[in-house]
């Protein structure tokens, strides 16, 4: 089962099918379409105010001929539905016909703000309300709509919540009623997309919502906690639309297809405990977060395709503004996220919202008499940039050679780096939100897949990347520096190809192969309680069936392909057999994983009792898995993990001091001086304990051994002397959830306890005592000149 296709944990049903959009442009153009009520009472509407309507015809041309192939655009629901359940569309016909003859694809939204005097938002009805409406407008747009109808059901419904339900800003007008006005609209956009389903089954739909970062004020660093909170609000929608919160209101995952973000430059600000009071942080400041880092933890969080559905700014700005934008969005797509679209909102100018002051924010302005609008030049200039190199991009894709099965040699490191480079924003923003559910961080795994790191460690003549030694430790380390929890089920993956590769016939290996290009994700579950896991067999056909169980089978669910160490019958011996399929969901016991770090690696108790293996299925022979030095060597791979684990320890830390000004305190600099030069000595003794396993010949095992134990102890030592300063450095304030540290000293603590630790550290002991004398040119027990 590839990994693309378990995105969610077991528990969490089947994910939505996510097609590829088929979006007909990158850059597309947004009409403005809001149509609420002022506290005034009087209503907006900025389609009749831009004379959009009146002048659909040549705005849809002009936006064809600017290469704005997919525009978003609205429906004004108040004057379609006037009295209820009578619906006329006149208002909005001029809109979907330019559309139509102009061959530009449009996502529509049905509610824009505004909505019908006679409707209650607060309504027990009202969703039912609108999901009429929706059918209405889903049977009218159908018809006038060449290939996919999109339909955006509620734009903003957080923005929607907070303005009308907290703040008193938009109609409903209510103070204090946010979350309540959150869900109803959240029921109401579920009742929606199923009624538009009925009239269309392939309809798809996109959710728009505010991208924010919320800081805390350098000046009050103990808003901390509160200003995580109201970024998390951010997600509470679509975890509504997901079934993920409040799952009483009907949610699912076939609710929520592409996720629309909307940025503007006061998406990011300061918290403040009084909302009109918070100041925007601006886009060169230090706590700014570029917007590809914000795109990767969406991503990370839903697994969805993305798209930028409203960006923007006003005056001189505008280009700079969408020049970012445009950076942002390739850097995103560098690094794997499926970024599909980004939409020049608002594409015309309009009147402002409060005071009808004349914003000058769209890349073209008022109509003439005759329809035309002019242009801003400067933003113009960059879209016309931007789209070519869009189209370079698109047509030296179509025209690269398709790639050999396998390069010549192995990858060197830099792009085994960059590779992972492009992975690696999405992992580290998945850390968070998975250490708060306890799931599985399919995301992550799903961009490595995407990267070939998959099968990095597979030699080039069977698609790999051949890397192995040094570079494999400096890919491990950077994975645990991303993601603790990723680190450990991905060493994991990478120490049973190893064990494959060294001990499966040729036919294992190829099979293994092929599975790790498709996305299987292969695990090694040793760790048993008595009596163990065991063989029964074999039958006529040379197959075994399995009995017992083990106990932290990591990646429960999700590893794929499971090599399970297990005795053969009648004291044959212990070989590695692999599962062929996920184990079921029933095999797990989820509840005796209640761990104090590592929860994405759901590590559960398993009994695998009933389960049958084919005759091929036993990899190698009794003994192959405790063979050394693999055994007690593969230990360096686990210690690089830890060692990244330790690195985002220590960058957590600095954060926190700089966020302080503590940057500059000499205690923090002897304090830290101290990690930084024991990390880096466990690091060297990493790598030289990986060069002489490369080099160990039969004479050389114990002491090549020795040295990995040696390796062990000066890696736990630094990582927990980290997690010390780094305790001490920070204090309880740095200490408290959501703050990384907590988590990030949770999962290294957690990691470092590895089996058998004293054991390692008697085979080091033994061997400095009983080693024999040294020889005149050396100075260590370790060999000559100690390499």
């Amino acid at each position: 089962m590839p990994l693309p296709s378990v995105l969610t944990p077991p528990s969490a049903g089947p994910p939505a099918a996510t097609l590829s959009p088929g979006f007909q442009s990158f850059y597309w153009g947004g009409f403005e379409c809001s149509t609420q009520r002022r506290p005034s009472g009087r209503r907006i509407d900025v389609i009749d105010a831009t004379a959009h309507d009146r002048y659909a015809a040549q705005d849809y041309a002009r936006l064809a001929a600017s290469g704005l192939l997919t525009a978003r655009d609205g429906l004004r629901w108040h004057l379609i539905e006037r009295a209820p359940g009578e619906y006329d569309f006149s208002s909005a016909l001029a809109q979907v016909t330019a559309a139509r003859e102009a061959g530009v694809q449009v996502v529509w939204d049905l509610l824009h703000y505004g909505f019908p005097d006679f409707v209650d938002l607060f309504a027990p009805d009202f969703p039912a309300t609108f999901a009429r409406y929706a059918a209405a407008a889903a049977r009218f747009l159908r018809e006038h709509t060449r290939g996919a109808l999109w339909l955006c059901p509620v734009n903003e419904i957080s923005f929607t919540a907070w303005g009308g339900g907290d703040v008193g800003y938009l109609n409903p007008f209510a103070h204090g009623r946010g979350l309540s006005l959150k869900a109803q609209l959240v029921r109401a956009a579920i009742a929606g997309m199923d009624a538009a389903r009925e009239v269309d089954p392939d309809v798809r739909f996109l959710h728009a919502e505010p991208l924010i970062s919320v800081h805390a004020h350098p000046e009050r660093p103990y808003e901390a906690a509160e200003a995580t909170r109201s970024q998390a609000s951010q997600f509470e929608a679509l975890d509504m639309l997901l079934g993920r919160l409040m799952p009483e209101l009907g949610g699912a995952e076939r609710y929520v297809d592409v996720v629309g973000l909307n940025y503007y430059p006061d998406n990011q600000w300061w918290h403040h405990p009084e909302p009109h009071l918070r100041q925007t942080v601006p886009l060169n400041h230090p706590d700014h977060r570029p917007v590809h880092t914000l795109l990767a933890e969406v991503h990370a969080r839903y697994a969805r395709p993305l798209v930028i559905a409203e960006t923007g700014t006003e005056d001189e700005n505008r280009a700079p503004w969408f020049e970012m934008i445009v950076h942002e969005t390739h850097l995103a797509r560098e690094a794997g996220l499926p970024v599909f679209g980004a939409c020049l909102y608002p594409v015309v100018n309009h009147p402002g919202w409060d005071d009808d002051r004349h914003c000058h924010n769209g890349l073209w302005d008022y109509p003439s008499s005759l329809g035309d609008r002019s242009i801003h030049a400067p933003l113009a200039d960059v879209l016309a940039r931007a789209q070519g190199q869009e189209h370079q991009t698109q047509d030296g894709a179509a025209e690269a050679p398709v790639p050999e099965a396998a390069p010549l040699s192995a990858a060197p490191l830099s792009t085994v780096l960059t590779r992972f480079a492009r992975a690696a924003p999405t992992i580290a923003s998945e850390a968070a939100n998975r250490d708060q559910d306890g799931t599985f961080p399919a995301a992550s795994f799903s961009v490595l897949q995407e990267a070939g790191l998959l099968t990095a460690t597979l030699p080039t003549e069977l698609g790999g990347l051949g890397i192995t030694g040094a570079r494999l430790l400096a890919l491990l380390r950077r994975v645990g520096r991303a993601s603790l929890p990723v680190g450990r089920i991905y060493e994991g993956h990478v120490n049973a190809l190893h064990l494959i590769l060294n001990f499966g016939t040729a036919a294992q290996v190829e099979r293994a192969a092929t599975d790790a290009r498709h996305g299987e994700l292969f695990g090694v579950w040793n760790t048993e309680e008595a009596p163990g896991l065991r063989l029964e067999g074999p039958d006529v056909t040379g197959g075994w069936t399995l009995i017992g169980g083990k106990t932290f089978a990591s990646g429960a669910g999700f590893v794929t392909r499971p090599l399970l160490p297990a005795e053969l019958p009648e004291g044959g011996g212990r070989v590695l057999a692999l599962l062929p399929h996920a184990a079921p969901p029933a095999c797990f016991a989820p509840e005796f994983w209640q761990p104090l770090g590592m929860r994405p690696t759901v590590s559960f108790r398993a009994d695998l009792t009933g389960l049958l293996l084919g005759a091929d299925d036993v990899i190698g022979g009794p003994g192959d898995y405790y063979r050394q030095p693999d055994f007690g060597g593969g230990a360096v791979r686990f210690l690089a993990v830890q060692l990244g684990g330790a690195d985002a320890v220590l960058e957590a830390a600095r954060d926190v001091l700089r966020r302080l000004n503590r940057t500059g305190d000499d205690a923090q600099r002897l304090r830290f001086g101290a990690v930084a030069a024991r990390l880096e000595a466990a690091w060297q003794t990493v790598l030289r304990a990986s060069a002489h396993l490369e080099q160990v010949g039969p004479g050389d095992l114990p002491r090549v051994l020795a040295y990995v134990a040696l390796a062990r102890e000066v890696t736990e030592d630094a990582c927990l002397l980290a997690c010390e300063a780094v305790e001490r450095a920070v204090g309880a304030r740095g200490l408290l959830a959501p703050h990384p540290a907590e988590r990030l000293l949770r999962d290294l603590r957690m990691y470092l306890r590895q089996p058998a630790p004293d054991a390692a550290r008697l085979h080091l002991g033994s061997a400095v005592l009983e080693t024999p004398e040294l020889l005149d040119d050396a100075y260590t027990p370790w060999g000559e000149e100690g390499l």
